[in-house]
């Protein structure tokens, strides 16, 4: 599985409502798009739950490379290049994906929990343990699903989740989800992935 999000920050007096508009009227066009897991609809509003800026930060989960080829190369991105330019896509391996207490109900907000792998330290150990911490995570009331992944080239692990209410502070990024569409969530593996 991979993970994969971008972000495209506005300028301070941007009129957020047009990023409303754009999901309203075109969030389903991926609700049933081949190889996606899910496509959380993001964004961060200037002086809104602790943010500083305005973006639009979609971020997907795929349950196979295929989806996300298509996605990227001649699909549906082309509508974000022809919008905003094309914007650098992180990319991430999937480690564990799991299920909160709130999982079945719709999500409205999202969180992300960005952390360098010390150079000391065995990557095994550490990941086994923030795969750990994503369970606990999970576990707090209102947690729909929750991702870990990594990025092998800046070995920082990132923990990505959605939360039926708000997400919690631990959560150093958090986003509000405009629309979710979630065409194979259930192809999406649980626990552990390597």
């Amino acid at each position: 599985m991979d993970a994969m999000q971008y972000e495209i920050t506005l300028p301070a007096d941007y009129d957020m409502g047009i990023i409303r508009e754009r999901v309203a009227t075109r969030g389903h066009l991926l609700d049933d798009f081949d190889g996606l897991g899910l496509k959380v609809y993001g964004i961060r509003e200037r002086g809104v739950d602790g943010s500083t800026l305005n973006q639009y930060s979609p971020f997907y989960l795929w349950h196979n490379e295929a989806g996300m080829k298509a996605f990227l190369f001649g699909g549906p991105f082309a509508g974000i290049i022809d919008s905003f330019g094309r914007p650098p896509v992180q990319r991430w391996t999937v480690l564990g994906f799991e299920e909160g207490p709130a999982f079945g109900t719709p999500p409205v907000a999202a969180g992300k929990h960005v952390e360098p792998i010390p150079a000391e330290a065995d990557p095994v150990t550490f990941l086994g343990e923030a795969l750990d911490g994503l369970r606990e995570h999970l576990r707090i009331d209102g947690a729909h699903s929750g991702a870990l992944a990594v990025d092998p080239h800046t070995w920082q692990v990132v923990r990505y989740s959605l939360w039926s209410g708000e997400a919690p502070k631990s959560d150093e990024v958090r986003y509000t989800i405009l629309h979710l569409s979630s065409p194979h969530l259930d192809k999406l593996r649980r626990g552990r992935l390597w």
